[in-house]
């Protein structure tokens, strides 16, 4: 008999996690708990005592560890949290129900509305922020805390990406690829507690990280999205290129002399340039809606 929920917890000698599984135990009557750990013999052992599913992490990344807990998975409706014990588990019952409803085919934590002090420094907010509204614009997608360590996904929007090999993101690599294929995300409040042991194990340097994770948006947007690119590109480009065309123009109607030749031909180029962009965007975006076409086509109609 399938288990209602798989949970997957990737950990590196987490303290909290113990907590964390007895109180998963409390909110689902038959979870299945999967940690993937990349801990001590000593620390393995104590997690094979309280009867999870056990698998030693042999690659590096949480994105590696999720990975390979959720191709271990048996439910149909599987999830995802941190192992550090600051995200609220009952959040995983809300997004459980609104998987299973069939309103949403992946759930998010939002933890900025459920904040507890001490929880997350300034930095982290204004990126979280940043790289969140980045991702909404990019993707379409009404989601306000992008790098939340904690998801539920359905099984059939899981094997639509199982196949494609785990980048430096994080969770948030599921929110990416899942985006890309149009399946729905929605978000739930998640309480959000401050580390209560040890330090953060899974990414030394969050600034680090999340300009790593701003490329990987960046660069497939690039491909998934190409006109928001180039289209952005050639807007800056343009307005660019107008501004000191004015400031040329300014200055010859001051003077009457058109002494600024230079400015004026880099204010033309500026502004073919952002057009050519813009003509490009459109045309890289037209074909790839081709192709997708193409690819959602059964094998017969190609022919």
């Amino acid at each position: 008999m399938k288990p209602e929920i798989s949970i997957i917890i990737p950990t590196i000698e987490e303290e909290g996690v113990f907590k964390l599984i007895a109180h998963m135990r409390k909110e689902f009557r038959k979870p299945e708990i999967i940690v993937v750990d990349k801990s001590s013999e000593a620390y393995r052992r104590r997690l094979a005592k309280i009867g999870v599913v056990l698998i030693r992490q042999e690659s590096s990344g949480v994105e590696n560890a999720v990975f390979e807990g959720l191709k271990r998975a048996h439910s149909d409706i599987i999830a995802s949290i941190d192992g550090d014990g600051t995200h609220d588990p009952h959040s995983l019952l809300e997004g459980y129900r609104i998987i299973k409803s069939g309103k949403a085919d992946m759930v998010m934590g939002n933890r900025l509305k459920s904040l507890h002090y001490g929880a997350m420094s300034f930095h982290q907010r204004f990126g979280n922020r940043f790289l969140s509204r980045l991702y909404r614009h990019m993707y379409g997608v009404n989601v306000h805390d992008f790098l939340v360590g904690m998801f539920v996904v359905s099984r059939k929007a899981f094997n639509s990406v199982k196949d494609i090999a785990p980048y430096r993101a994080g969770h948030a690599f599921f929110a990416i690829e899942l985006a890309k294929k149009g399946y729905r995300i929605v978000e739930v409040p998640v309480e959000y507690y401050p580390r209560s042991e040890g330090e953060s194990k899974l990414s030394r340097s969050k600034v680090l990280y999340g300009v790593g994770v701003a490329s990987h948006m960046i660069r497939l947007a690039r491909d998934y999205n190409p006109l928001l690119i180039f289209g952005s590109i050639g807007v800056i480009l343009i307005v660019i290129g107008l501004l000191i065309g004015l400031m040329v123009f300014f200055t010859y109607l001051a003077t009457g002399v058109m002494n600024e030749v230079g400015r004026a031909l880099i204010a033309f180029m500026l502004v073919v340039v952002g057009f050519l962009s813009i003509i490009s965007g459109l045309l890289i975006d037209l074909l790839l809606g081709i192709d997708r076409k193409l690819s959602d086509m059964p094998p017969s109609s190609h022919k």
